[in-house]
């Protein structure tokens, strides 16, 4: 028997926050503050488990996170074969950006072969400054 999925108002603005949030990761905190903002009280483990849910479902992707303790969360949407290529996280914002291309994967490929490794793709991040972070730190040099 199929398990009901309940459509409850926790459950809609949880939905509403990770499409509001395609483009950037976020944290359980980050998630919890919008719930309460909109006068919803729920407990870390609602959210985590809501979270955990939804990643074993495919809506979400989970990456530790080089910003702080924990993890940094992603909606899954065109990314649903993470496994097959290497993620960018930005160790300023917590971004995560997908390196799906062509020529980063044939790169990897031709380490791999090389030095005889077998590379967790699904699990390596490449860390660093993305380009929004990077363009509001060179203009406060300016």
């Amino acid at each position: 028997m199929l398990q009901k999925s309940y459509h409850t108002k926790t459950t809609d603005l949880i939905s509403q926050f990770i499409c509001s949030r395609q483009e950037n990761g976020f944290t359980a905190g980050e998630l919890s503050q919008f719930l309460s903002a909109h006068g919803v009280a729920v407990n870390k483990t609602t959210v985590y488990r809501n979270l955990d849910k939804m990643t074993e479902n495919g809506q979400l992707i989970k990456h530790k996170s080089m910003v702080s303790e924990g993890y940094i969360y992603q909606h899954a949407d065109e990314h649903l074969h993470c496994e097959d290529h290497i993620h960018f996280q930005c160790c300023k914002c917590g971004s995560v950006i997908h390196l799906a291309d062509k020529k980063t994967n044939a790169y990897l490929k031709a380490i791999s072969e090389t030095l005889g490794l077998q590379i967790d793709l699904g699990l390596s991040t490449l860390n660093g400054i993305c380009p929004k972070c990077k363009e509001n730190q060179n203009e406060k040099n300016i």
